[in-house]
């Protein structure tokens, strides 16, 4: 199906054997590992990846990991899974967490990793039944901002069209524009000659 090293040099087959063999839970935890290795030795040493070092991870390592969850979950999981999920619920986290079974309850609590829960029922579920888009699982609890990293890697959005971008980058310099408009010295408080009004 797919290679078992790709750009960066990483050894796939173990995450794929255990994806294989339904190991859910294994896989998971493989899978964050992968994700520290592809965030290179600090990520690795620190055991977590920021969202700046998640923004600069190849594409091909992307897709090969979304690939395998994709394949083997029979379409249920994935990056790509969660990002057409997340679109869908207009990019409000709330609404997208709920769907994909990451929150719980009246207060919506977060699920906990199996070793913090005190009960089965309010953590994380690594089975085939898990709610569509319940894994990967990316921790969220200080932020959205790895996630939306993820999300919005050019690996799974598509690239901006030409008239997107303009319309970004024109609203862009209007906004700087109004800054700067706003700060001048010498114009606050000043106000229109007669010969204008």
């Amino acid at each position: 199906m797919h290679s078992s090293v790709r750009q960066r040099g990483v050894d796939y087959k173990p995450f794929r054997d255990l994806l294989a063999a339904g190991e859910w839970e294994k896989a998971d935890d493989e899978h964050r590992r992968l994700m520290c290795v592809l965030g290179g030795e600090d990520a690795e040493d620190r055991g977590w990846v920021y969202f700046t070092e998640a923004r600069d991870f190849p594409v091909a390592d992307l897709k090969t990991i979304d690939a395998l969850w994709v394949h083997f979950s029979e379409g249920r999981h994935g990056f790509s899974v969660q990002r057409k999920l997340w679109v869908g619920a207009k990019r409000q986290w709330p609404k997208f967490f709920k769907q994909i079974d990451w929150v719980q309850g009246e207060n919506d609590n977060y699920r906990k990793w199996p070793e913090e829960a005190r009960s089965a029922k309010s953590h994380f579920l690594f089975t085939p039944e898990a709610a569509r888009g319940h894994m990967p699982l990316t921790n969220a609890l200080r932020g959205t901002t790895l996630l939306e990293s993820l999300l919005e890697h050019p690996a799974f959005a598509p690239p901006k069209k030409p008239q997107e971008e303009l319309a970004s980058q024109l609203e862009e310099a209007g906004d700087k524009l109004q800054s700067a408009m706003a700060n001048l010295p010498g114009l606050k408080g000043l106000k229109k000659p007669s010969w204008m009004k």
